[in-house]
């Protein structure tokens, strides 16, 4: 083959063919956990799809190596640098294909949020045996790809033939066809085909909403729900009227990540169910979201997570906090994992100064130790006659760690987590197994630190609460979802909470509760305050038994319309809507789903001035613009 920019360009055309066919091959990994919509035009839009964002991104990487053919016009050069580029796109590609099928989210910006932080190896922990696959595929793939390299330079010798244009204008007329139904579907809001828009990654197909509208070429009476939003934050909505109390309460928080509701046994946790016996047991509570960042906000805040990036962008601190502060109260936090990530630093305690950023030790179940250490030493040193807040948040279940040396109560248990592995006919019997092992450890913890407080007489004058920040799933609903962070069910959502609190009986509580209404309850009974929850809040007293109608669940882009046990309505951060069933199906979206999706927008938009709704008539499919 000679030398000639011309013929490299030809070269590297139907190199990237070969490398974009593979990368629709790896992207057919997308389909196995999505339900697709039923119907010939939506599933002939899903191949359209799949080929067309093939092309489109073989056509990306076509033009980065653009440059490299212009400029070093070799073959030593070009070939080498083109199959380096093309392995790296398709391992990202299959990393993603992971990630989308752990959490059914892509490599977005809260995934690369941690890599940039720092925090990746402390929030995701993988084994060796990982990473020896992730190399066996790099490997393939670079043979995969050497092969087609070597048939590119055939296909470039074959001087007669003119299937090149040909093939270029039967993929060029693909894309077309491909954006133009999109377009369409987009402006007539039809979510059969919208509502494939989050399953590939960087997927950003055409939208002429405006133009075919105003040119007749869809139904005007399209269903669409509009959040016109406000700019900025009306939190609190009014000023806040508090008089402490005499005596003052401390007020211990005990947070263990990862922390299912039915992980709350004398079996699993024999320390913390012992206190819980002694408490308020709240035994249908749920935190505010699937993932440590939104269910750590919605307990301090009150507020649904759809909140988060205005108070990250504001660094506006928690009015609990704010008001602890103000009232003299002693405040430490004491979390395992770092605490600027998720940015806990910058939000929830942002006008604390001299925070506690990180623990010592390599391994979670180290650092939730050391957390143990310095709560008991800083117990000893600080001012007595002052109240205290203090923050313990343990980390080993969401790494399902814990010592070399621990006994493991709960057997088969795994030698160590390999989600590489996990499929929909796993036995989630040992990967929980190890689970369970790893919240007896935290068990242990808490109940040591927990017994510092009473030896120094400090129990009986402490409200002490114990929670989770979100639940952790074993494949539950057989769909094939574990961990956390990628859905909205009872099981990554329902946590345990308890309160040990002076002068009241132990009882439970059988009544709907959420994290929300954690800080109306303290707010109200212990810091003094008589502003009315919706002040600061979306949430109301925990004793309150009245229903709370819908929770605004969230992750950290898209958010859901919860009644639990009834329904469930997904806005996605396209702006799609799922509605499913309390089995977690899919199911027709009725008037009670469209009613309940009304009532998250409000809870949405409660805090921002200025924000209309305006809410479209029943229909089976609607979506949500802002």
């Amino acid at each position: 083959m000679r030398d000639t920019r011309a013929d490299l360009l030809r070269w590297c055309g139907w190199f990237l063919f070969g490398a974009g066919t593979l990368f629709v091959l790896l992207a057919l990994r997308y389909l196995p956990v999505v339900t697709l919509p039923e119907g010939l035009a939506a599933r002939g839009f899903t191949m359209l799809m799949f080929i067309s964002q093939g092309i489109v991104l073989a056509s990306l990487v076509f033009v980065l190596l653009l440059p490299v053919v212009v400029a070093l016009p070799r073959r030593l050069w070009v070939l080498p640098i083109s199959v380096v580029v093309a392995v790296a796109w398709l391992t990202l590609t299959v990393v993603d294909g992971f990630v989308w099928q752990q959490y059914r989210l892509h490599l977005d910006a809260s995934v690369w949020n941690l890599i940039a932080s720092g925090a990746m190896g402390e929030t995701f922990v993988f084994p060796l045996r990982s990473y020896l696959k992730l190399a066996a595929i790099v490997f393939a793939l670079t043979v995969l790809l050497a092969t087609c390299a070597w048939l590119a330079q055939r296909m470039v010798r074959r001087r007669g033939t003119r299937l090149g244009p040909f093939v270029a204008l039967a993929m060029l007329l693909i894309v077309v066809v491909h954006n133009g139904v999109y377009a369409w579907a987009n402006a007539a809001a039809y979510t059969p085909i919208t509502g494939q828009m989050r399953i590939l990654p960087l997927y950003k197909p055409l939208t002429a909403k405006r133009w075919l509208r105003n040119h007749g070429l869809t139904p005007r009476s399209s269903e669409l729900v509009v959040v016109a939003a406000g700019v900025g934050l009306n939190y609190p909505r009014a000023p806040l009227a508090c008089i402490a109390p005499a005596p003052r309460s401390n007020l211990l928080f005990v947070v263990v990540d990862s922390w299912r509701a039915d992980a709350l046994t004398p079996e699993v946790t024999p320390n913390l169910a012992r206190l819980a016996g002694e408490s308020q047991r709240f035994m249908h509570h749920f935190s505010g979201g699937n993932a440590t960042r939104i269910g750590m906000f919605s307990l301090f805040y009150g507020l649904p997570g759809t909140y988060w990036h205005d108070m990250l962008g504001e660094r506006r601190g928690a009015v609990l906090i704010q008001e602890l502060r103000k009232q003299g109260y002693d405040i430490a936090v004491f979390r395992s994992a770092p605490l600027h990530s998720p940015e806990l630093d910058r939000t929830i305690f942002a006008d604390i100064p001299g925070l506690r950023l990180r623990s010592d030790g390599q391994r979670a179940w180290q650092r939730d130790r050391d957390v143990n250490a310095d709560f008991i030493a800083w117990l000893g040193e600080r001012e007595p006659a002052r109240p205290f807040f203090a923050l313990l948040f343990y980390d080993s279940p969401h790494k399902h760690n814990f010592p070399p040396n621990w006994p493991l109560e709960f057997q088969p248990s795994w030698a160590e987590v390999d989600y590489l592995s996990l499929s929909n006919d796993s036995d989630p019997v040992p990967f929980r197994n190890r689970y369970l092992n790893s919240v007896r450890y935290v068990d242990n913890l808490a109940g040591e630190a927990i017994a510092a407080v009473r030896r120094r007489g400090l129990l009986d004058h402490t409200v002490l609460l114990v929670t989770g920040d979100h639940g952790q799933e074993f494949n539950d609903q057989h769909m094939n979802y574990w961990g956390h962070n990628s859905n909205f069910s009872r099981f990554q959502t329902q946590v345990p909470l308890f309160l040990r609190w002076p002068g009241r009986a132990p009882a439970e509580q059988r009544h709907t509760t959420s994290h929300f209404d954690v800080v109306p309850t303290l707010m109200g009974q212990v810091l003094g305050c008589s502003n009315p929850p919706e002040d600061y809040s979306i949430g109301r007293d925990l004793f309150d038994t009245m229903d709370r109608g819908v929770l605004t669940l969230a992750t950290f882009n898209d958010y859901a319309a919860v009644v639990p046990g009834e329904r469930h309505v997904v806005v996605w951060r396209t702006g799609d809507v799922d509605t499913l069933g309390p089995d977690y199906r899919p199911r027709p979206m009725s008037a009670a789903d469209q009613a309940a999706l009304q009532q998250a927008l409000l809870q949405r938009a409660w805090f921002r001035p200025g924000t209309a709704i305006r809410l479209a008539s029943p229909s089976e499919s609607i979506r949500v613009t802002e």
